[in-house]
């Protein structure tokens, strides 16, 4: 496993962004007043033409992307995913989702990295909440070259995508040409005894994991499933039913979202030993970024302790 990026996730979307309005000319930008934040900067400074500010008004701004949609256009309206999936939900449901229109958003600063914003910012509900709503599809990336894929093939999707940006310098796992496809996941790392099913920046925390438990004698699986919904739920089955255990971690809560959708998947095929890692039923305080993932017990460290734990439930 490489170093962390030297660039976080949002400096890569940036960098997407600009390949992709290069490549698509009815792309669009929408902005609800933090495109210095997202980075999306970038963007206004290379397209001014196809550059919206919408301000502090983000059911506005939803609502104009489903307008947008509809006349051709490729929108994408960014904001706060805390704003995405709270603030504008009914926007999202009704006006995009609903008439399954073709709008890409990204919702960035997700889950703990985002520990100096406050509760107001800190968006861990996003998964749940926006996995919920029928026609839209969810990714959540390890790195910065699984999220460019991701946008890759959210511009060659027909209908509402939602895709999370963490504000983090994420290890890269892939190659830049790696290819996203919704539905599949990949195996990172075989083993025997446990899986540790990551999505997100959680990958990498699972990889280190698995390293920890190989120096206890432990021999881990470690699948990597950035298609959140649809979820590829054969993936998953087929590496249970093979260790008879198996780990979810994601930046998120674990109320609804990612590990809820392993858990449909492994309870309908092969029931197994299943622990979730990540922001248990609280708000998530101001603080340290390291010092919150070890608050909430989703360190490396705790992934592989639960692994632990689960493979003991096995072999009792």
């Amino acid at each position: 496993m490489e170093e962390n990026s030297s660039i976080e996730m949002r400096d890569a979307f940036a960098e997407a962004l600009l390949e992709i309005g290069g490549n698509y000319e009815n792309m669009i930008f929408l902005d609800a007043d933090l495109h210095t934040s997202t980075k999306a900067s970038m963007f206004k400074k290379r397209y001014p033409e196809r550059f919206y500010q919408f301000g502090i008004a983000e059911q506005n701004m939803f609502g104009a992307a489903a307008g947008l949609a509809i006349e051709g256009f490729i929108p994408f309206p960014s904001t706060f995913a805390v704003f995405a999936s709270r603030r504008a939900l009914d926007q999202i449901s009704i006006s995009i989702c609903y008439a399954n229109l073709n709008v890409k958003i990204p919702g960035s600063y997700v889950g703990v990295p985002t520990s100096r914003a406050g509760a107001s910012h800190n968006s861990i509900e996003d998964i749940a909440i926006m996995r919920s709503m029928p026609n839209i599809k969810i990714a959540d990336p390890a790195s910065n070259n699984d999220l460019k894929a991701i946008m890759r093939a959210a511009m060659e999707t027909p209908g509402p995508v939602y895709f999370r940006v963490a504000r983090y310098a994420a290890k890269e796992l892939f190659g830049s040409d790696h290819k996203f496809t919704w539905g599949k996941g990949k195996v990172l790392k075989e083993g025997l005894d446990v899986t540790l099913l990551g999505t997100g920046i959680m990958t990498a925390f699972c990889l280190e994991a698995s390293e920890l438990l190989a120096r206890d004698g432990f021999s881990a699986e470690v699948v990597h499933l950035g298609s959140i919904k649809p979820v590829d739920r054969q993936c998953i089955i087929d590496s249970v039913s093979k260790t008879g255990c198996a780990i979810t971690a994601e930046n998120a809560s674990v109320i609804g979202g990612f590990g809820d959708a392993v858990l449909e998947a492994v309870s309908d095929e092969c029931p197994v030993y299943l622990k979730k890692i990540g922001v248990r039923d609280r708000f998530i305080e101001s603080g340290g970024m390291d010092e919150l993932f070890t608050l909430h017990q989703m360190q490396p460290v705790d992934i592989a302790n639960a692994a632990i734990a689960v493979i003991n439930s096995k072999k009792k």
